[in-house]
């Protein structure tokens, strides 16, 4: 019977020191997380009209653009921005002025 405590308390002195010694290698792998800043990424998306002179009228569409950490670029030239995956969705919008048109954001 004495044999028996004698493992008994063994497997519980074990079983305590590999809980404690995990718990440790826990705390400080979120002590090193705590520590480390966070990557602050600035990602937007937006969409702007191109226009076109054509021969007797102006003709504009929408173009999908992704502004990542202050570069813009169209959507369709790059997919991924700092790990962040994108779909191009496509752009429907479209028109055609009169050759004398003057876009208002110039």
């Amino acid at each position: 019977m004495r044999g028996l405590v004698i493992v008994l308390l063994a497997l519980v002195a074990i079983a305590s020191f590999s809980f404690i010694a995990v718990s440790t290698k826990n705390i400080n792998d979120i002590k090193t997380e705590i520590e480390e800043k966070p990557k602050v990424i600035e990602f937007s998306t937006f969409t702007s009209a191109i226009c076109e002179d054509k021969d007797d009228f102006v003709q504009c569409k929408d173009e999908f653009f992704v502004n990542c950490n202050g570069q813009v670029s169209k959507a369709a030239d790059a997919a991924e921005c700092n790990g962040i995956k994108y779909d191009v969705p496509k752009t429907l919008g479209f028109a055609v002025f009169e050759k004398g048109w003057k876009d208002p954001r110039n």
